[in-house]
């Protein structure tokens, strides 16, 4: 997939009304102790369905054949193009250009499991073929900061200056987060199986310390945890709960830092609350 003919794609979409995006989107730092978090306060995401809202009010495409059979994302309108065993589509509240979803063929795919090859696969080929630079993310399960059911990765231009900065730069020392996380750089070039490889191995660490959270899961639920990799390094973390409260909530992304909201009041609360004593609450505190 060419970077041109998606963004051209995406644009569109925005164009139509199709797609939220918010080009006027704000970015809002906050230093708390050795961490600088960055907001993006976008209009976007004022609609934005949770698990629990997309259960209660019904997608106002629920009449149109646009969900595969056990999926409940709609993609009508919305796709890309397809890959070996996903499909590409525009995310429809997006706070980056472009914000990209790779969805399972599989509709009984679920985002309580584990990445396979093929989730692996697919979602390397689509950062390879860019020009630009993107990072890949996978919210796995409830607690892992998911809010539809059906598997899926997201895909997104890198932010800049998240936590995760300091493996782009071989002098810089690891940052200082408040939870337990698991990264490795990659070296030389990357096999599918190499990439797989990396994965069971920072996901056998993570659900050493994080299994224990995986309660009342579904069969085939895995530890609930963060994926986000780019074509240089991955990190996986293991998760405890998605959210403090209903305005406080952090998908992958947000355990780096980069917390997108969609109002003021959304930022006041997590300052209340405390930034990092938050994403320790969220992610699994160093000393467990």
């Amino acid at each position: 997939m060419e970077e041109s003919l998606i963004l051209s794609k995406f644009d569109n979409l925005v164009q139509s009304g199709i797609v939220q995006y918010d080009d006027k989107q704000q970015i809002i730092e906050h230093i708390d102790g050795d961490l600088k978090f960055q907001f993006v306060l976008t209009s976007a995401l004022i609609k934005k369905p949770t698990l629990t809202t997309a259960e209660s009010q019904p997608d106002a495409n629920t009449q149109k054949p646009e969900k595969r059979e056990g999926s409940d994302i709609s993609t009508t309108g919305f796709e890309l193009g397809a890959l070996d065993s996903h499909l590409v589509i525009v995310n429809k509240f997006c706070f980056a250009r472009p914000h990209l979803m790779l969805l399972t063929f599989d509709g009984y795919k679920r985002q309580y499991e584990a990445l396979d090859k093929s989730d692996l696969n697919d979602t390397w080929q689509l950062l390879n073929s860019a020009q630009s630079d993107y990072v890949a993310f996978y919210n796995c399960g409830p607690n892992g900061g998911c809010s539809r059911l059906h598997k899926h990765l997201q895909v997104m231009p890198l932010p800049a200056n998240s936590f995760a900065a300091f493996l782009d730069s071989p002098d810089e020392t690891e940052t200082k987060v408040p939870f337990r996380w698991f990264y490795r750089r990659f070296e030389g070039n990357v096999t599918s199986a190499a990439l797989f490889g990396t994965y069971k191995d920072l996901l056998e660490e993570a659900t050493k310390v994080g299994g224990e959270y995986t309660t009342d899961a579904p069969p085939g639920a895995v530890c609930p945890h963060n994926v986000i990799f780019t074509k240089r390094w991955m990190i996986v973390l293991p998760r405890r709960r998605g959210a403090i409260n209903k305005e406080a909530g952090v998908n992958s992304l947000g355990m780096l830092g980069v917390i997108a909201v969609a109002t003021t009041k959304e930022i006041d609360n997590w300052v209340r609350l405390g930034l990092t004593e938050s994403l320790a609450e969220l992610g699994v505190p160093k000393g467990i």
